[in-house]
């Protein structure tokens, strides 16, 4: 069975990528032991000269790496009214909605090596893209300090311990609060709110993504809570949450983040793997 992974944004730099080619990434992935998924994180930021025409020559290397591994799927995103979230609210099919078509950004980059600009349809799509995810990082910097205050006072209320407080405890006190306060401030849908938050109410089990979702943004909360010390939250740690939810469809994420989100992993998905490059690089050579 061939091995599914996503990249965080930090293992495409010159000396993680020299140690993936060097252990036979081209080729695992060509051969299907190994399957890699993009993600619109990952495209986002390595992509981000699209719309511009050019590139960072210290970025040539990553896009390179991109352009010549195979891509199993590209994942939709969360966001928007035909993004994850809001398409699994409403019932849909996964297969309806949770990969994006990604042969028009590996055409795009075939131009681009060829000494062509990228063509005008991928620059708008990824120009746009860009947008919305600076949108976003906006949207959730000010939905996290709404959230940061909401559980506080229901915790103030409850007389809730952070020293002595556990995750599982945490989640069972404000879980369904949390996400039916997301629902209604930010599931972009066509049906009305109450029809959604009831929809969720009566199918959990079929909105793996929203709930890991929701699960996530907790645990950001409850993480920096239960600190000794109280932090602004980095509203880049949604970014994090965000990549590691994609771990509902793949085995495994490599990152060389040694912090928060190797934590977040660790509690929200124990049974994916969570590789460091050189770690990964020793699963490709013994795989």
């Amino acid at each position: 069975m061939s091995y599914k992974f996503i990249f965080d944004t930090n293992v495409l730099k010159d000396d993680s990528i020299n140690k993936f080619k060097e252990a036979g990434i081209i080729d695992a992935c060509s051969t299907g032991r190994f399957s890699f998924y993009a993600t619109p994180m990952l495209l986002t930021e390595r992509l981000s000269f699209a719309d511009q025409g050019k590139i960072n020559p210290k970025a040539m290397s990553a896009v390179q790496l991109l352009f010549d591994i195979k891509w199993q799927r590209l994942f939709n995103e969360f966001g928007g009214q035909e993004g994850i979230l809001t398409s699994e609210l409403e019932g849909k099919c996964q297969r309806e909605f949770i990969f994006r078509n990604h042969k028009f950004i590996k055409n795009a980059l075939g131009d681009f090596f060829e000494g062509k600009e990228f063509n005008d349809n991928a620059k708008d799509i990824i120009a746009a893209d860009r947008k919305r995810w600076a949108m976003e990082k906006e949207n959730n910097k000010n939905s996290y300090k709404a959230m940061w205050d909401d559980i506080a006072q229901k915790l103030k209320n409850k007389k809730f311990s952070k020293k002595d407080s556990a995750f599982d405890s945490f989640i069972a006190t404000t879980f369904e609060s949390t996400a039916i306060y997301k629902i209604n401030q930010s599931i972009n849908s066509k049906f009305p709110k109450d029809q959604i938050v009831k929809f969720w109410l009566a199918h959990k089990d079929r909105c793996p993504y929203f709930n890991q979702f929701i699960r996530g943004r907790l645990f950001t909360a409850w993480h920096y809570m239960a600190s000794e010390q109280t932090p602004a939250i980095d509203i880049n740690a949604d970014d994090d949450i965000q990549h590691l939810v994609y771990l509902n469809g793949v085995d495994c994420i490599v990152s060389n983040e040694s912090g928060f989100m190797k934590k977040a992993c660790e509690v929200l998905f124990p049974g994916k793997d969570y590789l460091s490059t050189d770690q990964f690089v020793e699963r490709l050579k013994n795989v």
